[in-house]
């Protein structure tokens, strides 16, 4: 019997001729994948829902870096080297189901289900591992790459699994050693990135597409928060303003820092560059759940005792607002980024991280709701200024 679709298709290398490269975007697995990590998302909120605190926000750097990266890393190999077959479904079918392993052990993760939560990384690790052993037979010219990727990776997965037979606190030490040696294969690729760069269009899409994901979140956990309280004039205005906060971060990352569009192949050869557009996307997530979770809790006690949650608030979105600015300064020329009139344009949005961070330690002189308020006003001013033409000068330094 003849199948309608091939079971394994040979991995082919893309054409470092930019006018050659044929045009590629987000397929209907890659969103199926995607999906998954709608739920992990929602479950590190709900964590730092439990206990709204700089502790807890803390805390959760780590467990959302995992669930990031564990993104990152099938996200990069599709790019590259996808192919539309069989196999490739099944094995993102096993990862799917890894991930959610994975998020079944996040609630509990740095104390009672931390090996559970460990060895569904690092399972989710080896998958990786054994998709790049293969790519790496089949195209002996992709080797570099591929052996580079899977030397680190399983070296991280199986530092990462022994952390799961290590008593707590020292099980921690493990994390992060198996956590530096993740991050540092990547970077310490070098020019092996240049020689087999990912897609100019594709990639920036799939980070925009997980970017709206994590912003969807944002807003549905406003809109859930505010159909669990009753309703009244000051919790119907706060969740407003939330949802306003929740479009003006969309609309920074898509209008202002243009974090979307075609820009990692042309700046291929420019690795430092390459490398603060891809991570300055963790701060971005992470100061987007730690808004809508200060948000949801402004929602359900719009007056509060403690100054804190409107801090933690401020705070989280001067970290999104920030890390939009540094996935702006990505694009632009290094070399004249001190450029007076570059400092001029942006002026404007440096004010409103400067406002939006002193007005979190307001708390303790006016009502949190004003704290929203007035952040929401920045927010729209923030967006409003990123609607300015660019002077020549501003212009000249795009590459």
């Amino acid at each position: 019997m003849k199948l309608k679709k091939n079971f394994i298709i040979k991995p082919v290398l893309k054409s470092k001729n930019k006018d050659e490269i044929d045009e590629k975007h987000s397929d209907w697995l890659e969103l199926l994948f995607d999906l998954i990590f709608v739920a992990a998302v929602s479950q590190v909120t709900l964590n730092l829902s439990d206990n709204y605190d700089l502790i807890s926000f803390l805390k959760l750097i780590p467990l959302f870096f995992v669930i990031w990266w564990g993104w990152i890393g099938q996200t990069y190999y599709l790019d590259r080297f996808s192919t539309d077959d069989i196999l490739i479904r099944i094995i993102t079918m096993m990862q799917i189901i890894v991930v959610a392993a994975l998020v079944l052990n996040i609630k509990h993760a740095l104390t009672t289900s931390e090996a559970g939560f460990v060895t569904a990384y690092s399972v989710l690790r080896f998958i990786l591992v054994i998709e790049y052993l293969w790519v790496g037979k089949k195209l002996p010219e992709a080797k570099p790459l591929t052996d580079h990727y899977t030397k680190g990776f399983f070296i991280a997965g199986c530092i990462w699994l022994s952390s799961a037979f290590i008593p707590n606190p020292y099980n921690f030490i493990v994390w992060i050693v198996a956590l530096a040696i993740d991050i540092l294969t990547p970077l310490t690729a070098g020019e092996v990135h240049v020689k087999f760069p990912p897609h100019p269009t594709h990639l920036p899409e799939r980070f925009g597409l997980f970017t709206i994901i994590v912003i969807g979140e944002a807003i549905a956990s406003i809109v859930v928060t505010m159909s669990q309280v009753k309703l009244d004039i000051l919790t119907g205005c706060i969740g407003f303003m939330g949802l306003i906060i929740s479009f003006t971060l969309w609309w920074g990352y898509f209008e202002e820092a243009n974090g979307a569009e075609e820009r990692v192949r042309e700046r291929g050869e420019r690795i430092a560059k390459y490398h603060l557009w891809l991570y300055s996307h963790f701060p971005l997530m992470l100061g987007i759940v730690g808004t809508a979770v200060g948000i949801e809790h402004l929602i359900y006690l719009p007056v509060h005792d403690t100054p804190y949650d409107s801090m933690l608030l401020c705070i989280s979105l001067v970290t999104a607002f920030i890390s939009l600015s540094l996935i702006f300064i990505s694009s632009i020329s290094w070399k004249r980024c001190i450029d007076k009139e570059l400092f001029i344009y942006r002026m404007p949005h440096y004010i409103v991280i400067v406002l939006i961070l002193i007005t979190g330690f307001l708390g303790s002189f006016i009502p949190e709701y004003v704290i929203i308020f007035i952040i929401t006003i920045l927010s729209i001013i923030n967006c409003v200024i990123s609607l300015r033409e660019p002077p020549e000068k501003v212009c000249k330094l795009k590459l």
